[in-house]
């Protein structure tokens, strides 16, 4: 029964077209990628902001780390995988996120899921097997309702009630904060919406968070490395460095690489390391990957030029859009156009793959049915001449299929 209903639902998929395509690539985008069936097309759907992992720096560190260590580690970190490599990317990102400590894991994914669940649950933990002191309250874990998959994962790992505040809505928090007085609270936000682009309310999240005795935790995948004065993310940019006791980053962005990290004080990271299974109990890091996102950092902090030509073609390419009647959320390198819903959307896409440019339309479960869209991403690796003919492209198929980009205007003149 269990494969009868799956199959069926496969099926009912495949019949309406709603199964997305699996587009197989033979090249990482540079930004040009070969795809299976040998053409070559322009890629923005790339989260590899600033091209570290194409430098010649990054691909010599990764080589001479796969030499020394091989592939895989083939251990948890407790159990013979702590390289010395892990801990020196850990101090380096603590260091440059401005946070006393990090813990480093294997995947983003689960660097959300290691905060979230180890944060929760680590002092009952402590309590019921080492016998340590109570905890105080139950804990309950209140999220941005946009918020990644990966937080929603780590929050139902937990043994917290779990609660769901408006979209960027500080009033709303503070209501669901006052509700829940006198229990120990954990906030998590994006620094930067995947979905949309735009940027949590931080300064006003801090104020409340203050308030009510609340921790917050800020993901911080999509603005580690672009945003800050320093790029060292959103707390830098809204000028509160210092002020966010606990953030994740990912490695796979911004430095090109794999992994993530959670970082705050060194208590709680130790308890994480103790507690948390979304570390403890999975291989560590291979050393190359630690490797190059050093070498990825270290080029990050010294070449401040990188940032600010990603800088340059995000303007160029929302101002373009804006003189297309186009004008989506955020100001930062995630440009959604919307569509409306998934055949739209995946329509969309096929047309600019026509036009030589790959933009990839994010449909159910990543978002609601309603609210499909493409998302562009530029990159520091993106040429003018690209993005112009991006923009050409994109007015093209808008003449040909005027229906799909009726609703990216629309929501357009909405957001204005």
């Amino acid at each position: 029964m269990l494969f009868s209903d799956l199959h069926a639902a496969h099926d009912w998929l495949a019949g309406r077209g709603l199964l997305p395509p699996e587009r197989r690539s033979e090249t990482l985008p540079t930004p040009h990628v070969r795809l299976h069936d040998g053409s070559t097309v322009v890629s923005f759907c790339s989260n590899n902001y600033l091209g570290l992992n194409h430098r010649t720096e990054v691909k010599a560190a990764a080589t001479q780390a796969l030499h020394e260590h091989t592939h895989a580690t083939s251990e948890s970190r407790r159990l013979g995988g702590n390289l010395g490599l892990l801990e020196q990317l850990e101090y380096e990102l603590a260091e440059f996120k401005k946070q006393p400590s990090a813990l480093v894991t294997a995947t983003g994914l689960l660097a959300n899921i290691a905060a979230i669940h180890g944060i929760l649950d680590a002092g009952e933990l402590a309590r019921r097997w080492y016998g340590g002191p109570a905890p105080s309250s139950q804990p309950v874990v209140i999220y941005d309702e946009l918020c990644h998959r990966s937080i929603q994962m780590g929050a139902r790992e937990s043994s917290a009630e779990r609660v769901r505040f408006r979209h960027n809505d500080a009033e709303h928090l503070a209501d669901v904060l006052a509700a829940y007085k006198g229990r120990a609270a954990l906030v998590v936000t994006e620094g930067v919406f995947s979905m949309d682009g735009d940027l949590a309310d931080l300064p006003r999240l801090v104020e409340v968070c203050d308030t009510y005795g609340a921790v917050l935790m800020v993901d911080d995948a999509h603005g580690t490395g672009v945003y800050g004065a320093d790029g060292s993310g959103t707390a830098n940019h809204f000028g509160l460095s210092g002020r966010i006791p606990l953030q994740v980053a990912t490695l796979s962005k911004a430095f090109g690489g794999m992994g993530g990290a959670v970082l705050g004080d060194e208590r709680t990271i130790a308890m994480l390391r103790t507690f948390s299974s979304g570390y403890r109990f999975t291989s560590s890091l291979p050393a190359e990957q630690a490797a190059a996102t050093i070498a990825a950092l270290r080029i990050l902090r010294s070449e401040p030029g990188i940032r600010q030509i990603l800088w340059t073609n995000v303007r160029r390419l929302r101002t373009g859009l804006v003189r297309m009647g186009i004008n989506p959320p955020g100001d930062g390198p995630i440009i959604p156009l919307h569509m409306g819903t998934p055949h739209a959307a995946a329509r969309f896409e096929e047309l600019m793959l026509d036009k030589g440019y790959w933009c990839v339309a994010v449909t159910p479960p990543a978002v609601a049915p309603d609210a499909c869209r493409v998302r562009l991403t530029v990159s520091a690796m993106h040429s003018s001449e690209q993005i112009d003919g991006l923009l050409e492209r994109i007015s093209d198929v808008s003449s040909r299929a005027l229906e799909l980009m009726g609703s990216a205007r629309s929501y357009a003149r909405s957001a204005m």
